[in-house]
């Protein structure tokens, strides 16, 4: 959900506003940039994403102002890019789409907090759990880091923004369930079709675009 400037108070945009700089240098400073530019079909996905997840971020579906719905594509990128890589990509996606809103830049921090920090740091939590504690391979890998870690991750988000509406706003319980949570559900089945779809696509098409999967890892002697 894109909150607009008049949700907040100005102290807590541009303590979002820092907390989320903050968060976006030590990404793009630690991100394996060589990794990807040494990997020709990883940047033409790359590329090919970001412009798709633009696309998608510009189909939202708003109730009533404050109250809009889009797919984020957090999952997907992370999977594909790592998280660092996923923030820097997701960021500017929504940077664009704040260009074309024409929207305050002021609400980009606590945008980005809830839209990429939040859910792409819970699904590099969750790859990682994955590794340490499931079988590794290409059926649980598509389902569990594709579908389901993606849904979790909307989960997370709508229950974020839940909770800073109630505390920070003048939206009362019953005004966000009945114009932000009643639609949750269809947010988080359609995002965990399609990170699972692209997901499944890559890893079988192309799975050198993937930087979180190996076929050594997940196919060899399966």
């Amino acid at each position: 959900m894109n909150l607009p400037a008049q949700l907040l108070t100005g102290e807590w945009l541009w303590l979002a506003n820092f907390i989320f700089a903050l968060f976006l240098y030590s990404a793009a400073r630690s991100a394996p940039w060589r990794t990807l530019l040494d990997n020709a079909v990883m940047v033409n996905a790359l590329v090919g994403l970001v412009f798709g997840a633009f696309i998608f971020w510009q189909f939202n579906v708003g109730i009533r102002p404050g109250f809009n719905f889009h797919i984020l594509g957090s999952t997907l990128f992370m999977l594909m890019f790592g998280w660092q890589i996923a923030t820097v990509s997701i960021t500017l996606v929504m940077l664009a789409t704040w260009l074309r809103m024409d929207a305050g830049f002021i609400t980009l921090g606590i945008n980005g907090l809830l839209m990429v920090a939040l859910p792409v740091l819970f699904s590099e939590w969750l790859l990682r759990f994955s590794k340490r504690h499931l079988p590794k391979n290409l059926f649980l890998f598509v389902l569990w880091n594709g579908f389901f870690c993606s849904m979790l991750t909307i989960v997370l988000n709508v229950t974020a923004t839940t909770l800073l509406l109630l505390l920070l706003s003048r939206h009362t319980w019953g005004e966000i369930q009945h114009y932000y949570l009643v639609a949750s559900p269809i947010l988080m089945f359609t995002e965990g079709f399609v990170t699972g779809m692209m997901i499944t696509a890559f890893v079988v098409f192309q799975p050198q675009a993937v930087m979180n999967f190996s076929d050594e890892e997940y196919l060899a002697g399966k």
